[in-house]
């Protein structure tokens, strides 16, 4: 009968989601990436028929596939089989029915035409073929279906109602029902898969699955504490989630730091190969195709007031200090092992957390050299140094970035800073408060100098060191001294020297000077560079040869240099004069047109027309004057010219 048909297929409703860890045992341990991935093992046991089932969220499935390994010691992996992506649709796609025509006895039988069923209604039963289903008006009780059958060369209607039990007698079309239902319910519920491996070989055992899925990258949050003698207390503690969907219970988690390559595919997806198509030909033979046609003033202002007390050589401290020391209690660390890119940290002891919580655990627990600074960096406009720790990673694995909460052992919470990365080895400088008690004033001159001069076929190349000094001026805390890092920024392409200079990072030069109290210190710091100037001799103008002429560094070139400048001058001199002679010319020959212009219009003899002649006379004399000038002017011109060329050959 349908309905039992259905009853069984909803079975498969009431499967836990979550059957992973009952089905195939616990987690025994996971390993949390910092490229946001847990590496996850179990536990699981196989019978003879090997195979190892396991429900696995469907956003996971992607990862699963791509990274799933079995450790089995006697046995040999075969395969895995899961469900496809869409599998209600992959289910009724052969199917002579749809989805929606299970949702009415009517609608399914309609569908299934020619299919035998034994129909039974108020004691009679009837079996036939169906040949199919009508609709009927019954007024206000709305509407009725009669199924149509054939039986024993009869055709018989049969009422569908409440009471009518249908039975499919066909063996096909019951498994085709009942398949389809099953789909139907656990489309209802789709967010998981159950994967099937199977894994050929003797015996139950135990084996161990590991797989990689996407998991809340793990973060780590430091402690220090500030000691005498230059060294402080360092501890490491991971911050991490349980975003898994299912509680840990005696779980071994590691750490791993680095910055490994992560990928996603979606491997469980279905994809088609392209095929061309090929039409099929209908025309009736070719046809030919339609045509278609600003710097800073130096200046050490005057330091606050002294404050009251003893000096002290730690400028960390609160406005009041507990008069008991501070001793951090030691940390339960476990193994700490140094891979070629990561490092691993591994929790001592079994983590039992419920899905959804948060843990955090210390990893690092250390006491390294860490000297107190004032670090001044000139970029960020302050004129106070900020209050930070040299640290030095002297532990024997790399440190993962993080935040650092600061502790002085007498003072308390002094403040907090970023620390990068930081390989065994390294030292970093954690920035955590502003020193207002240092004031730091900076006065930058530059200067350049040609320090060599050569000259080949008309060409001159100088040779110029440019040299930019920096001098800071540091007046010191009236209480207490003062080890001062000056950040000096680089600059590409220039030489650095400075006797202060400590080391370097990537964009800095640090320099460090020991200021005692109350005292104020100099640091000075100086960048060069040798840039090469080309010059053609022939076209560069008397300015420009008068100033190499006196930055020449031997006094023979800058004579020479000298001359050619005259010369230049000179020259130009003469071409100022042509062209005022030039435009001169145009005025007069202007004049010359209107005078002409007045004679036209005047009578002959008459007084003004003799002087309008003699004016147009005067102009014709004054032009000629003109370019007689004119032509003297080039001459000598060119004689310079030639003077230029041969002082240049002979240069």
């Amino acid at each position: 009968m349908i309905a039992r048909v259905s009853s069984l297929a909803l079975v498969g409703l009431f499967l836990p989601a979550g059957a992973f860890g009952a089905d195939n045992g616990p987690i025994t341990s996971i390993t949390l990436s910092s490229g946001g991935l847990a590496e996850v093992v179990r536990k699981a046991d196989i019978d003879s028929s090997g195979l190892i089932n396991m429900t696995v969220p469907l956003e996971q499935v992607n990862d699963v596939l791509k990274s799933i390994v079995v450790f089995d010691e006697a046995g040999v992996v075969e395969g895995i089989t899961l469900p496809g992506p869409n599998p209600l649709a992959e289910t009724f796609k052969n199917l002579p029915f749809t989805v929606e025509d299970l949702q009415s006895p009517a609608r399914l039988l309609a569908k299934l035409q020619g299919t035998r069923v034994r129909l039974e209604k108020a004691g009679s039963t009837v079996e036939g073929l169906v040949l199919g289903v009508s609709a009927q008006d019954d007024g206000d009780r709305g509407q009725s279906f009669v199924i149509s059958v054939l039986s024993d060369g009869r055709i018989t209607g049969v009422g569908l109602s409440a009471d009518t039990e249908v039975t499919f007698l066909d063996e096909d079309i019951q498994q085709k029902v009942a398949k389809a239902l099953s789909a139907v319910g656990n489309g209802k519920s789709d967010g998981a898969r159950t994967v099937a491996l199977k894994v050929a070989g003797e015996g139950e055992r135990e084996v161990a699955v590991s797989y990689v899925v996407p998991a809340p990258i793990w973060k780590t949050a430091y402690r220090v504490v500030t000691m005498a003698d230059d060294k402080a207390r360092l501890q490491a503690w991971a911050v991490l989630e349980n975003a898994s969907g299912e509680d840990w219970d005696d779980v071994r988690i590691t750490l791993s730091s680095g910055a490994p390559v992560t990928l996603k595919q979606r491997l469980h997806d279905l994809y088609w190969k392209q095929r061309q198509e090929v039409p099929v030909d209908v025309s009736s033979g070719y046809v030919p195709p339609v045509d278609m046609g600003a710097e800073p003033q130096f200046d050490v202002a005057e330091s606050e007031a002294r404050m009251p007390g003893a000096a002290r050589s730690s400028f960390i401290g609160s406005a009041v200090a507990p008069e008991m020391v501070l001793n951090m209690a030691a940390a339960n660390v476990g193994e700490v092992s140094e891979g070629a890119v990561t490092a691993s940290f591994t929790i001592p002891w079994p983590v039992d957390l419920e899905s959804g919580e948060t843990l955090s655990a210390p990893i690092v627990d250390k006491v390294v050299s860490a000297e107190t600074v004032s670090v001044f960096q000139p970029e960020s406009g302050l004129q106070h140094p900020i209050a930070a720790i040299l640290i030095k990673n002297e532990t024997e694995t790399s440190l993962p970035q993080g935040i650092l909460t600061v502790y002085d052992e007498k003072e308390g919470y002094v403040g907090d800073a970023q620390i990068s990365g930081m390989p065994s080895g390294e030292s970093r400088m954690a920035s955590f408060a502003t020193d207002k008690k240092v004031r730091i004033a900076q006065s930058t001159s530059a200067d350049s100098q040609i320090v060599s001069i050569k000259v080949n076929d008309g060409v001159l190349n100088a040779m110029v060191r440019e040299r930019s000094s920096t001098q800071y001026a540091i007046k010191g805390a009236p209480d207490g001294d003062r080890t001062i890092v000056i950040e000096h920024a680089k600059r590409p392409g220039w030489q650095f020297s400075s006797e202060q200079e400590l080391d370097s990072t990537a964009t800095h030069h640090r320099l460090k000077v020991e200021v005692p109290a109350g005292a104020t210190e100099t640091v000075s710091a100086l960048q060069e560079r040798t840039l090469s100037e080309t010059y053609s001799l022939i076209s560069t103008d008397a300015n420009q040869l008068l100033y190499l002429s006196r930055r020449s560094p031997d006094k023979e070139t800058a004579a020479k240099l000298k001359e050619l400048s005259e010369l230049q001058n000179e020259i130009a001199q003469i071409e100022r004069q042509i062209q005022r002679l030039r435009l001169e010319k145009d005025e007069e020959s202007r004049d010359q047109e209107r005078h002409r212009a007045n004679l036209a219009a005047l009578e002959p003899g008459a007084d003004l027309y003799k002087r309008a002649a003699r004016k147009l006379e005067e102009s014709e004399t004054r032009i000629e004057d003109v370019d007689t000038e004119i032509a003297a002017l080039s001459v000598r011109r060119e004689e310079i010219r030639e003077t230029l060329g041969d002082a240049i050959r002979t240069f």
